[in-house]
């Protein structure tokens, strides 16, 4: 089993990697510092499992498992320093949680599980669990091979084209792995709007709203990127914005 490690702490790391190195049919194939870190290399080293750390900055754990595309999402254990994590995700059927200082027992549990063959169903609801409970707060978007953390107030539009959905912002287009159904479940519905099939928009980040002859409307976002409203979300919006 190919395993990533990722916490902000160096000598956590360095303790679970020697406690792992002792497992038989183990590698320990990289190791992350950060949420970012770990949505970049991911991809690239294709680990079979995470032991990622809760608490980091830029990104919690739970985000970083949020943010994975379903088929990039490696199997999860969670690894924290403080119990109330712990009793979350065994609330909602998580792989496994480890508490920190994680003991050599504990990892040999862990990764039993692990190769359990629901073990991918349980993570599959741990998703859907915290995309039911937990605000959007940021969403990461991918810009020349970079990944980005966006606080979700300075995304002003989400746009889809074709295949992809783009977060639009003051300082440019970023790709984000996420449908916009996907969006529109998770997104605060008082912030966000759908405007249009290809459109969510920011309401706040709304300076302009010219109506056209076929009912739709033309908008205008504070950094200056256009957006169309179709006829069909036109009169909701109206209501909402009492224009």
């Amino acid at each position: 089993m190919r395993v990533l490690i990722v916490d902000d702490e160096r000598r956590a790391r360095e303790r679970l990697s020697r406690l792992l190195a002792t497992m038989p049919d183990i590698e320990v194939v990289g190791e992350a510092a950060h949420g970012v870190a770990a949505l970049e290399v991911i991809p690239r080293l294709l680990p079979d499992a995470v032991f990622l750390d809760v608490q980091m900055p830029g990104l919690t754990g739970f985000e970083v498992l949020a943010a994975l595309p379903a088929a990039e999402r490696p199997l999860v254990v969670f690894v924290t320093a403080h119990d109330q994590y712990a009793l979350q995700a065994f609330d909602v059927s998580a792989v496994d949680f480890l508490v920190k200082p994680v003991t050599p027992d504990r990892v040999a549990r862990a990764l039993s599980r692990l190769r359990d063959r629901d073990a991918q169903h349980r993570l599959t609801h741990l998703v859907a669990h915290l995309q039911r409970t937990q605000p959007l707060r940021r969403i990461v978007g991918k810009r020349r091979h970079e990944c980005h953390v966006l606080p979700i107030e300075t995304v002003e539009a989400f746009v889809g084209e074709q295949e992809l959905v783009f977060a639009v912002t003051a300082s440019g287009r970023y790709l984000v792995e996420k449908t916009l159904r996907e969006l529109e479940a998770v997104l605060d519905t008082e912030q966000f709007a759908r405007v249009h099939r290809c459109v969510i928009v920011n309401l706040a980040s709304l300076t302009v709203v010219q109506p056209i002859v076929k009912g739709g409307a033309t908008a205008r976002l504070r950094s200056g990127h256009a957006i169309d409203i179709s006829r069909r979300y036109a009169q909701p919006l109206r209501h909402r914005l009492g224009w």
